[in-house]
């Protein structure tokens, strides 16, 4: 007895997935966000599969394919690898930054990283520079001062200047304002206009009264 489903081309609709390679694809990928894979390192943009400066035809790049885990990538490693076809190497290595063309390559040079970027250790900490880093001195504002600046207001050396014609001017303008201050009490003992007009006054009232007298006589 034929089976019910023996007259498809494809395949059974129910498991698609095994033999429709696009449909995979386009499954595998579906809700796929440019945070999530930003956060685990993979792709978030189309890149090159060849060196940099390399002005002829980049399939990756022509065909806007930006996830590498499709059946492009699969079909581009046979295609490299088949020897009847004069194809491209890999250039993978050159682009990872190892060495590839000496002959005992060591790779790039491996840091210690171990503390170096602070984190909590769960997955909700992103690190640089997705993450936010938060610093160990407060923040910038009227309430806090910077660490440079904490010293006693007291010392000598935070009332120095070092602009010359500023400290000139200064000494200029203290030594006026000192002469000024000293040449005040002079002005002082010097009897008042007022006063001096009344003394003149009362001397011809007393002259005009000793000549009055002087006639009666």
């Amino acid at each position: 007895m034929e089976s019910p489903q023996s007259g498809l081309v494809a395949g059974d609709p129910s498991k698609q997935w095994e033999w429709h390679e696009a449909y995979r694809d386009l499954f595998k990928n579906m809700y796929r966000t440019t945070y999530s894979d930003m956060s685990h390192g993979r792709e978030t943009y189309v890149r090159s599969d060849l060196p940099a400066g390399y002005g002829g035809h980049i399939p990756s790049i022509r065909f806007d394919v930006l996830h590498r885990n499709t059946a492009f990538d699969r079909k581009m490693a046979l295609l490299r690898t088949d020897p009847s076809r004069d194809a491209m190497p890999s250039f993978k290595s050159n682009l990872d930054g190892v060495p590839w063309y000496t002959k005992h390559p060591c790779g790039a040079r491996k840091n210690p990283t171990k503390g170096v970027v602070p984190h909590n250790g769960t997955t909700t900490m992103l690190k640089p520079p997705w993450g936010i880093l938060t610093g160990k001195r407060d923040p910038l504002n009227y309430r806090a001062v910077p660490a440079t600046m904490k010293r006693a207001l007291s010392s000598p050396a935070v009332g120095e200047r070092s602009n010359v014609a500023a400290r000139n001017a200064g000494s200029l303008m203290t030594e006026s304002s000192s002469a000024a201050q000293l040449e005040m009490p002079k002005a002082a003992d010097s009897p008042k206009p007022n006063m001096r007009w009344a003394d003149e006054s009362q001397d011809e009232m007393g002259q005009s009264q000793m000549l009055e007298q002087s006639t009666d006589i």
